[in-house]
């Protein structure tokens, strides 16, 4: 009976934790325009650092990004930064090509009592697959 009750517990917690993550539209590919980039940021869900939420902006877009979500956004060409408000290190920079996606990786970790946060652009294919984890956040007017 005991083990019964220990597993039940433990299947239990892993549900709650599981459904922890960013609420919202799944990801879906849409076609890029052909003079601009579209850009997604994502963030996929750890559950050490889902508690943290730092604001980022990411070309013309800033957003608390939670555990497990994503924005997209369309980007003219050129330099694209992305930044974490209150960060002591510099920003990381891409260029951005007319009629390409590209998907940049949100990576929060644990430092102490505070974040860290840095991130990575990714390979599109490796993108669009951990994407797919995640949900979309804001409303887009």
């Amino acid at each position: 009976m005991t083990r019964a009750l220990t597993a039940f517990l433990a299947a239990t917690i892993c549900m709650m934790l599981l459904g922890c993550g960013a609420q919202g539209e799944a990801y879906q590919e849409r076609a890029t325009p052909a003079s601009q980039s579209l850009v997604y940021i994502y963030r996929p869900y750890k559950a050490l650092t889902s508690q943290s939420t730092p604001m980022v902006t990411c070309g013309h877009e800033s957003i608390e990004l939670e555990p497990g979500g994503f924005d997209e956004f369309v980007e003219d060409p050129g330099t694209v930064t992305c930044t974490v408000a209150g960060a002591v290190t510099p920003g990381f920079k891409f260029d951005a090509r007319a009629g390409e996606q590209y998907f940049i990786k949100q990576d929060v970790e644990p430092n102490g009592l505070s974040t860290h946060v840095r991130f990575i652009l990714m390979d599109v294919d490796v993108g669009r697959d951990e994407i797919r984890e995640c949900s979309l956040q804001g409303i887009k007017q």
